[in-house]
C-alpha cells in the first residue's frame, strides 16, 4: 500500500499512537506516574478520536491506522501478550464504526469513551478469572469478611462482587471523562498550538526508560496466588483452608503453565506469521513510523520536563498529553 506522507497528521497521530503501545509505558514508569495501563489505553482512545477528527470520520482511515499500530506493536514489543493485541485491535475497531458513522458526534465519543474502557476492564477480569477461576474471587469474599468480623460487623454482601463492580465502574467513569475530552481536544489543540508546535526540542537528549523484562510477567501472577493461599490458610480453617489452598495452587500453577509455555507461544507464532505478511505490503509506513519512536520518545520526555515547569500533578499530566497531540498535529516532520 502507498506510505502515507511524515507530514500528513493522521501519520503523526498513528506514530504517536504507535509510541504510546510500545514505549510511553516505560517513560511513565520512568517518571513514577501511576496507573500506566490505566493512562496508556486512555491516551489510545484519544489518539483514535483525533484521528477521526483530522480525517473527517473516515472509517478505513483509523482501520488503517489501527492495522499499522498492532504492526508496529508486534515487531517492537513482540512480548506483548495476545490480550494486549486483542485491547488494540477492539479499539480501532469500535472507534471506526461509533465515531464515524453513529450521530450525533458528541454521543458518539461519549460512547465510544465508554466501550472501550468497560472493554479493557472486563478483558482484566476475564484473564483474572481464567488463571485463578472461582478461588480468587472466593479469597477476597473471605479475607473481607475476616477484616470486618475483627471490628465486629457481619456482612453477607460478596465483597469480590463489589470489588468487580468498582473496578469496571471506574474504567466506565474513565471513558466517559475520555469521551468528554475528545469532544474538546480540537479546540483545545488549536488554542495551545502556538505554544508547542514551535517548541524547540534538543536532538540529542538521553534516553534512561527502562525495558520491560520476561521474567517480570510471573511476578503479579504470583503475588495473586500468594495471596489466594496465604487467605485460605489463615481464615478458613485447618482442613478445608488446606484444601482450598491446595486446590487453588494446582489449578492456578497447570492454567499458568498451560498459558505461557503451550497456549500464549503458539498463538503469539501464528500471530508473527500474520504480522510478516501484512509487513510486506505495510513495509513503507511501518519504516517510517519506527523511524519517528525515538524522535517522538525525546520530544515526549521534553514536553514533560517544560510543562512541570508551569503545571504539577492532575494538571502536568493532561498538559503533557495535550502538548503531545499539538506537536502531532500542528508540528511538521
Amino acid at each position: 500500500m502507498q506510505s502515507i506522507s511524515t507530514n500528513d497528521p493522521v501519520f503523526r497521530i498513528t506514530a504517536l499512537w504507535a509510541f504510546s503501545e510500545c514505549a510511553l509505558g516505560g517513560i511513565m514508569h520512568a517518571l513514577k506516574l501511576p496507573f500506566t495501563g490505566f493512562f496508556v489505553g486512555g491516551f489510545a482512545v484519544l489518539c483514535i478520536g483525533l484521528l477521526a477528527h483530522v480525517s473527517n470520520r473516515n472509517a478505513a482511515v483509523i482501520l488503517r491506522s489501527t492495522l499499522l499500530v498492532v504492526l508496529v506493536k508486534a515487531i517492537v514489543s513482540p512480548h506483548s501478550t495476545p490480550t494486549a493485541y486483542l485491547a488494540v485491535s477492539f479499539q480501532g475497531v469500535i472507534g471506526a464504526l461509533i465515531l464515524c458513522y453513529l450521530r450525533p458526534p458528541v454521543l458518539a465519543a461519549f460512547l465510544f469513551g465508554f466501550l472501550a474502557l468497560v472493554e479493557s476492564s472486563f478483558q482484566k477480569i476475564l484473564v483474572l478469572l481464567l488463571f485463578f477461576g472461582k478461588p480468587l474471587f472466593e479469597a477476597i469474599d473471605i479475607f473481607f469478611e475476616d477484616v470486618l468480623k475483627n471490628f465486629g460487623v457481619q456482612s453477607n454482601i460478596s465483597w469480590a462482587a463489589v470489588v468487580v463492580y468498582a473496578y469496571v465502574g471506574l474504567y466506565a467513569v474513565w471513558g466517559l471523562v475520555l469521551g468528554y475530552w475528545i469532544t474538546k481536544l480540537p479546540k483545545q489543540l488549536e488554542k495551545k498550538h502556538l505554544e508547542y508546535a514551535n517548541l524547540a526540542f534538543e536532538e540529542n537528549l538521553p534516553e534512561n526508560a527502562p525495558t520491560k523484562k520476561a521474567k517480570n510477567k510471573w511476578i503479579f501472577p504470583l503475588l495473586v496466588l500468594l495471596f489466594v493461599v496465604t487467605t485460605f490458610l489463615l481464615t478458613g480453617g485447618k482442613t478445608a483452608g488446606m484444601q482450598k489452598a491446595m486446590y487453588a495452587v494446582l489449578r492456578s500453577v497447570a492454567v499458568l503453565l498451560a498459558w505461557f509455555f503451550l497456549v500464549q507461544p503458539l498463538v503469539s507464532w501464528l500471530f508473527q506469521r500474520w504480522v510478516k505478511k501484512k509487513a510486506e505490503h505495510e513495509k513503507g509506513s511501518l519504516t517510517q513510523i519506527m523511524d519517528a519512536l525515538p524522535d517522538l520518545r525525546m520530544k515526549a520526555r521534553m514536553l514533560y520536563q517544560h510543562v512541570g515547569k508551569e503545571y504539577s500533578g492532575w494538571k502536568r499530566l493532561r498538559e503533557f498529553v495535550i502538548a503531545m497531540f499539538v506537536v502531532a498535529v500542528y508540528r511538521e516532520s
